[in-house]
């Protein structure tokens, strides 16, 4: 199930600022309430953080803070050393804030810290929480640039009348207010990427390409909120953490892999898979019952072919055993079960000087009593034994043979 896409006003915003929220059940279009939008149902809440409510600082670690994930080793550690890079940075007491580092950062080096008023997102977050939410992430509105290769993307937001520019880059996020009536070229600062793809919302699409002379892509604002669930950012960290942090993790990887259009391909691929193999299951399970058909019918044609007279075939080498036992029977030949030829078999194994003291013969079972016999002896007899098609049993001191 998709997560429910929630982003609240941000801090200090005008009476009447409205809460966005983009449901899994019409994707394509943001709902706007003056109030906390409802919870739907058991879907997650994901709470995508404004722009106006980050400010963003690049910092350099020292070593030994942050593991290979970019995780913090010592997260009370991290706190104190952010606070102390950043203290003349930040317009409010850094114990106000709450500091979140980029998910990709490696163990040392320049990274990229977010910083938010901590009292807002708690108010947030509990507000969410009573509505019935179930906050899984905190993903920020826009982020800076942390790869060399990406591209640098202007959107233009909001209604021709208030439109906001906003452009990320390796520098961090930029917003600028268009005033109104502004369509000059001089709009745009000396750092603005030239080069950079440039988005608007539908309300602002000719007013971006009059601004930037720019062809603009189209994109709907549920369209770009739904496109923050795509970045590496996790702003709940430190005390806004989740609990099961590596199980969460993994959690939004495999959501990923579900949700993703660019795992589309993969997830077919895997599809596929899975179906090929489920097929290749059940053709060698066919022909492994044919096979096994096969052997018996085989079976069962020798017992009808050897003694026609069987009229019902129930376990067909048992039958054909008692049917080649009567029939030796009827002719006087001693059978493997009769005493005779135990004894027989037993004698032409046994030395000389092994000889039981008691011999007992029950329904086809063959006692020997105490016979003098050490343990290498009485190994090779029943070794012998068995080759002759007889079953041996120790028991006490006796020896038990049966076929």
């Amino acid at each position: 199930m998709r997560p429910l896409l929630v982003m609240p006003p941000a801090p200090h915003a005008p009476d009447g600022a409205m809460w966005d929220c983009v449901r899994s059940d019409s994707p394509q279009s943001t709902q706007q309430s003056a109030g906390v939008p409802a919870a739907s149902g058991n879907a997650e809440t994901l709470l995508i953080v404004p722009a106006a409510a980050l400010s963003w600082h690049c910092v350099s670690l020292p070593p030994g803070l942050l593991g290979r994930n970019g995780q913090a080793r010592n997260p009370t550690k991290l706190r104190a050393v952010l606070e102390g890079l950043l203290e003349d940075q930040l317009l409010d007491e850094p114990a106000q804030l709450h500091l979140a580092v980029q998910a990709n950062a490696g163990e040392s080096g320049a990274l990229w810290v977010a910083a938010c008023q901590k009292l807002w997102l708690k108010d947030t977050l509990s507000t969410l929480t009573g509505a019935g939410h179930t906050v899984r992430r905190m993903v920020p509105e826009w982020a800076p640039l942390t790869h060399a290769d990406s591209p640098s993307t202007v959107w233009l937001t909001g209604e021709a009348a208030s439109a906001e520019l906003v452009w990320a880059d390796h520098a961090g996020v930029h917003r600028r207010i268009v005033p109104p009536g502004k369509t000059g070229s001089g709009m745009a600062p000396a750092a603005f990427p030239t080069d950079a793809a440039v988005y608007a919302e539908p309300a602002c699409a000719a007013l971006a390409e009059q601004l930037l002379h720019r062809v603009a892509t189209v994109q709907h604002r549920a369209q770009r909120l739904q496109s923050c669930t795509d970045t590496h950012w996790n702003l709940a960290q430190g005390e806004f953490a989740t609990r099961n942090a590596a199980l969460r993790r993994a959690g939004d990887a495999a959501l990923t892999m579900w949700q993703a259009p660019a795992w589309r391909p993969a997830r077919w691929a895997f599809a596929l898979l899975c179906a090929v193999q489920v097929a290749g299951l059940n053709a060698q399970a066919w022909q492994a019952r044919q096979a096994l058909s096969s052997q018996r019918s085989a079976i069962q044609n020798v017992l009808l072919t050897t003694f026609p007279n069987t009229t019902v075939v129930v376990d067909a080498p048992l039958q054909m055993q008692r049917a080649v036992d009567a029939l030796g029977q009827s002719s006087g030949q001693a059978q493997s079960r009769d005493l005779e030829r135990m004894l027989e078999a037993f004698g032409a194994l046994a030395p000389a000087n092994v000889a039981p003291a008691a011999i007992e013969f029950v329904a086809g079972e063959l006692r020997l009593s105490a016979f003098n016999a050490d343990a290498e002896v009485t190994q090779r007899l029943r070794d012998g034994l068995q080759s002759r098609g007889y079953r041996t049993r120790l028991d006490g001191n006796a020896m038990v043979i049966s076929p």
